[in-house]
């Protein structure tokens, strides 16, 4: 089932178009990588789909509904409801516990489950009981991009965005990061969008799309 549609997207920053009339489909439980040199626009395709970014033409469609004819109420919804993000820095708020960060965006929701009682379920999930209580600055890479994956999908997303999430991580802790995703995806049945340079990523996705000049060209 097609989740995401996108048609004829274009974004221009200071007269320079950073994305020239875009066509991209996301399917359920499916993971699309999306390379690109740095500077080539990835960021700003990921912005356009989490409905932060409004593009200056063309269409964005998640379940056949158009995200930019929503109010700003409606699309901050559809951000914390639908989207969870994964960025290559982490984002993780440095006052606040591993487990305070990941419950962070279950407190803006009103969920019918104990938030508690399920990012335990998140943590043990992800091997993160030895951290739960500690500070970002204590973390390891690999332990920090555990606790934004946990973060990211505490809202339960249909889909994930990641932007370089094994970008600051060593090859081994990075095949790792890979390997939680690609579960991640079969277990919990989330779409997810990659931003990336890592060939593995690449390799292993579903699909596969180039940024080159504003252009978004499907590879596989």
């Amino acid at each position: 089932m097609k989740i995401l549609y996108m048609q004829d997207v274009s974004v221009s920053f200071s007269k320079k178009r950073i994305l020239d009339r875009v066509d991209l489909e996301l399917h359920s439980e499916s993971i699309i990588s999306i390379s690109g040199k740095t500077g080539s626009g990835k960021t700003t395709l990921l912005s356009v789909i989490s409905g932060m970014l409004k593009p200056e033409s063309g269409t964005v469609l998640f379940k056949e509904q158009n995200i930019y004819k929503w109010n700003d109420f409606q699309r901050s919804r559809y951000r914390n409801n639908k989207i969870g993000f994964i960025f290559q820095s982490f984002n993780l708020l440095p006052n606040l516990t591993a487990f305070q960060n990941i419950i962070y965006p279950a407190t803006l929701n009103h969920r019918s489950i104990s938030i508690k009682d399920y990012a335990d379920c998140l943590i043990e999930y992800l091997e993160l009981e030895h951290v739960k209580d500690h500070y970002p600055y204590t973390l390891s890479g690999g332990e920090k991009q555990r606790v934004a994956i946990a973060r990211a999908i505490i809202n339960d997303p249909e889909i994930i965005l990641a932007d370089e999430p094994t970008g600051n991580l060593d090859e081994k802790t990075g095949r790792s990061i890979l390997l939680l995703l690609k579960d991640i995806k079969k277990r919990r049945g989330v779409s997810i969008i990659v931003a990336t340079h890592n060939k593995n990523i690449i390799k292993d996705s579903d699909t596969h799309y180039h940024i080159i000049n504003g252009k978004l060209d499907i590879k596989k």
